[in-house]
């Protein structure tokens, strides 16, 4: 029997009887030219499939949630976005239609780093406001160490020789080898707004305002090995997490 809920039946949704549910949920936002602009959603859902699969208990996956908060890459074309509200609303009531069912346990299976906050105080507010034990997972956090041992850019993170190798391992369709470039990057900063420097300010500042090309690290640098090891780490130690949640 699939575990991807949207391939059972009702009767075979009862029959499994699963105790753990895994939502993957991503965005559908510019890559610049490297990446097609489903990669977070599609790479969410490749992890959550692979992580399910390995899992020693009953489980479930569920249709990916294309879209998150990318109001930070609107200034380029194709980008979908949706509000903190609009995304709560729909994290919050999928997990309380997949809790009414049953499942005890959810994981929401993150592929975009502009989620990150919004899905902590979803966790937050299911637990406290409503009984039900969540959890949130990004591979980027989950493969810390990986990432760091493969990373070739000090700014990297999106649409960069990381997330190109780890596409090229999930999602290979996605990727465009043809046309993969390196971030033009803006480096006009007003002092502590640069993330990536030390005694950083929290501000919000758009891709345009921090690329001219929608992409950071150099996705020239991406490699098939990289990504296969970084994607294990990552399925790995969310199995680990999921088989003792």
């Amino acid at each position: 029997m699939s575990d991807l809920l949207s391939h059972m039946s009702s009767p075979e949704f009862a029959q499994l009887a699963p105790e753990i549910a895994f939502i993957p949920v991503g965005a559908t936002e510019q890559h610049g030219p490297n990446l097609g602009m489903g990669v977070d959603y599609r790479v969410a859902e490749e992890i959550a499939r692979k992580a399910s699969s390995q899992c020693n208990r009953p489980s479930v996956v569920l249709p990916a949630i294309p879209f998150g908060l990318s109001d930070h890459h609107l200034a380029f074309p194709g980008t979908v976005s949706i509000s903190f509200d609009a995304f709560r609303r729909v994290c919050v009531e999928v997990a309380l239609s997949l809790t009414a069912h049953g499942i005890k346990r959810l994981i929401f299976v993150n592929g975009h780093m502009g989620n990150m906050n919004a899905l902590s105080v979803i966790v937050t507010e299911l637990k406290y406001s409503h009984g039900v034990i969540a959890a949130t997972a990004f591979w980027m956090n989950q493969a810390k160490d990986q990432v760091e041992l493969n990373r070739k850019t000090e700014r990297w993170g999106h649409a960069c020789e990381i997330e190109c190798s780890v596409a090229l391992s999930l999602t290979p369709e996605l990727v465009k080898e043809d046309a993969l470039e390196a971030g033009d990057l803006v480096e006009d900063y007003l002092p502590f707004t640069d993330n990536y420097k030390p005694f950083a300010v929290a501000i919000p500042l758009s891709f345009a305002e921090r690329t001219r090309n929608g992409v950071f690290g150099d996705a020239t640098q991406a490699s098939l090995g990289a990504g296969n090891a970084i994607a294990k780490v990552a399925i790995d130690r969310l199995v680990e997490f999921a088989d003792s949640f």
